[in-house]
């Protein structure tokens, strides 16, 4: 079976040296996925902040702890900058909405950039976020811990065919294919705008694809076109997924270095 596509993790503030324009034409058969580390100097937290909006900095201010409201500010203004590069404004500039089920979208587009759909994915100090062109995508990122009781959480959220596999899966491994599982069915419910309750009735099924590739999803209800989902390697302890609609497009790792060097 193929690997997961590898991604590597670039400190934010690397992404900041890219100019803020359009870089590239995204096309709809790509996703650009951007890996970011969510440690920042001053400079960076504040440029951040300056992009949020006044709902984004009262969700901020609600945090107890700094470290969470830091990565907070950092992830979101990322996430602003990031969609910058893609229309062409200034990330305070960007306006957000949302859909009846609560998932984030982007508001007050030209027609020419309507199609643009993105998703954004943080945890534990890094984040990922992956923009799509003229099809709904999903990301999702964990980092994977033993202090989780994997089989009673597969038996409260995974169908009855995934807890049985996890079950039989040895126990040295069972934290990483409880997470293996998890992110991609978050993936896809993040992708479908649905919120945990739904997890049961998404049912990933290995044998059926891969990790690279793409791999069928189950759905209770399943829309016409089925969703696929495909795993990332984040190194050593962490594991992501994205996401989509149909079967005809691969995953773009951008690197925020490459990015900031790149010519028009």
């Amino acid at each position: 079976m193929p690997s997961s596509i590898r991604v590597e993790f670039s400190p934010i503030r690397e992404l900041f040296k890219v100019p803020v324009i359009r870089c590239q034409t995204l096309l709809v058969s790509t996703i650009d996925l951007w890996p970011l580390t969510l440690t920042g100097q001053d400079t960076e937290y504040g440029r951040c902040l300056d992009w949020l909006d006044q709902q984004e900095r009262e969700r901020a201010a609600r945090f107890l702890r700094q470290q969470d409201r830091e990565r907070y500010v950092l992830a979101h203004g990322g996430l602003r900058f990031i969609l910058g590069l893609y229309l062409g404004l200034d990330p305070a500039r960007i306006e957000f909405g949302s859909t009846a089920t609560g998932k984030p979208t982007l508001a007050g587009l030209r027609p020419e950039n309507a199609a643009l759909t993105f998703n954004l994915s943080h945890a534990h100090g890094n984040a990922m976020v992956a923009v799509a062109q003229g099809r709904d995508v999903g990301v999702d990122l964990e980092m994977i811990r033993e202090d989780v009781e994997a089989l009673k959480l597969a038996e409260r959220f995974f169908s009855e065919r995934e807890h049985l596999l996890l079950q039989s899966t040895a126990s040295e491994s069972r934290n990483w294919e409880f997470f293996h599982y998890w992110v991609a069915k978050e993936a896809v419910l993040k992708a479908e705008g649905v919120g945990l309750a739904s997890l049961q009735a998404c049912e990933i099924d290995w044998s059926k694809g891969s990790d690279r590739d793409g791999v069928p999803v189950r759905l209770a209800g399943q829309s016409q076109v089925p969703w696929v989902v495909k795993t990332l390697d984040c190194g050593p302890g962490w594991v992501g997924a994205v996401a989509a609609q149909g079967s005809d497009w691969i995953i773009n790792p951008c690197n925020p270095c490459a990015a900031a060097t790149a010519k028009d």
